[in-house]
């Protein structure tokens, strides 16, 4: 890749992982209940749109908390949890794969959530490409970007052994098989789901290529002074 960054294939995601960025309240960048939240917000938008959601397959599935948020708002939807980590495959019973290649049935939604930025360019490619494959109707994804890094996340709560793309680098890749609604949900260009044309992104396929760099690159920019 292009820049030094943590490969989720060598990351330990064990136990101090997750009590540090999911269960200590002063660190956690989620709960449960938030979870449910973006869940209802997921199935109210695939509602209006019409579409039926009977399976959700979660890659990155973590602690499970979408395992809930799927049965309160997605009645009677079966819900699979994927989770790399080891530890929580152990504890929790989840299949054990990744995101890259999970080679199972896909699903009408699939969800992944704080998942991409962990992997090398050239694994988020092939990950981009597998959820292309496995998401049948629509898709939830959430990714810590460039932009979001320099503008919007929380740097005490956030874990910063990521690698730092820009969101074109995703727009373009997702443009291909995806169009956003917007809030992260994307639906299937292959469901042929009629959308109006403020619904969607239309400029999202047109994007010059980006570089990658990794969140130390970012921090040494930021302590420069800046040009007069």
């Amino acid at each position: 890749m292009a820049a030094r960054a943590t490969d989720a294939r060598r990351r330990s995601f064990d136990a101090d992982y997750y009590r540090r960025f999911y269960l200590e309240p002063a660190r956690r960048v989620g709960t449960e209940q938030s979870t449910d939240r973006l869940a209802r917000f997921v199935a109210s938008y695939l509602a209006h749109l019409e579409v039926p959601i009977a399976s959700v397959l979660d890659l990155g599935c973590g602690l499970g908390w979408w395992r809930a948020a799927v049965a309160h708002n997605f009645p009677g939807a079966r819900w699979t949890g994927v989770e790399f980590s080891e530890y929580l495959c152990a504890e929790h019973g989840w299949k054990h794969g990744s995101v890259v290649d999970w080679g199972g049935p896909g699903a009408d939604l699939v969800v992944c959530q704080g998942v991409l930025q962990y992997l090398s360019e050239r694994d988020a490619r092939r990950a981009l490409r597998n959820l292309a494959r496995l998401a049948k109707k629509a898709l939830y994804v959430e990714i810590v970007t460039r932009e979001d890094w320099s503008k919007v996340i929380d740097r005490r709560k956030s874990d910063s052994a990521i690698a730092l793309r820009p969101a074109d680098f995703y727009r373009r890749a997702l443009g291909r098989y995806f169009v956003a609604c917007g809030g992260g949900l994307y639906v299937a260009k292959s469901a042929g789901i009629p959308l109006f044309a403020l619904e969607s992104d239309p400029s999202q396929n047109a994007m010059p290529r980006p570089r990658v760099i990794s969140t130390n690159e970012l921090v040494e920019k930021e302590k420069k002074p800046p040009r007069r």
